[in-house]
């Protein structure tokens, strides 16, 4: 069954790796088009947490979810390798959720 899906990605970048960091953005775009992902943000903190970047963006299916969490989380793969290592302590330290809207 098809459902808006709401993930929130947040990670701290190792200041030595902002500028790596930054420009391989365009290609973690990518990759999170071919999972299905859409509506793609992309945050820095703004003064009180230093390096402290989140993405969000909306999946329609949970495997979607499931598949883009497994995939930014593990450190077996090309892509997961290469971005774990800007992540100030390594992609353990990725941190990922999938909110369905409620209304009020």
């Amino acid at each position: 069954m098809d459902e808006v899906i709401d993930v929130f990605l947040e990670y701290k970048i190792d200041q030595n790796y902002v500028t790596q960091y930054e420009e391989y953005m365009p290609t973690v775009k990518r990759m999170l088009e071919t999972f299905g992902a859409y509506d793609i943000k992309w945050f820095e903190a703004a003064n009180d947490q230093p390096y402290l970047y989140v993405e969000m963006f909306k999946v329609n299916k949970h495997e979607h979810y499931e598949a883009i969490k497994s995939l930014r989380q593990a450190e077996e793969n090309h892509f997961s390798k290469e971005f774990a290592l800007f992540v100030d302590g390594g992609a353990r330290k990725i941190h990922c959720w999938a909110f369905k809207q409620k209304k009020i």
